[in-house]
């Protein structure tokens, strides 16, 4: 995948989050699409966030179990970046309206 796809890729899923409409899977818009790809996606992604003045505040590790990873059709873990703004107070309300499928 090129930067201009994977550009594109990052405009996506950005979308998604202001406008709250969900997108296609990625791999469906842009097939080929690899893990490699995907992490640049999702730095590029949280470049963007960084940009706008949120902060990286930890990692989330996934699909640690073999069960999920044959589950997803993947061969190991995951990781993704968690920002100031994902977090919530223990015994407080969320709102559902804030996510696409909660």
């Amino acid at each position: 995948m090129d930067a201009d796809a994977q550009r594109l890729a990052v405009d996506v899923l950005l979308g998604a989050y202001v406008s709250g409409i969900p997108v296609e899977p990625l791999t469906e818009k842009f097939p080929g699409l690899t893990g490699e790809d995907s992490y640049a996606i999702q730095a590029a992604q949280v470049d963007s966030w960084v940009g706008d003045g949120r902060r990286v505040v930890g990692h989330k590790v996934g699909l640690t179990s073999r069960v999920m990873q044959r589950q997803f059709g993947v061969d190991q873990p995951d990781y993704g970046h968690l920002l100031n703004t994902m977090f919530h107070l223990d015994g407080q309300p969320i709102a559902a309206s804030g996510f696409l499928q909660p």
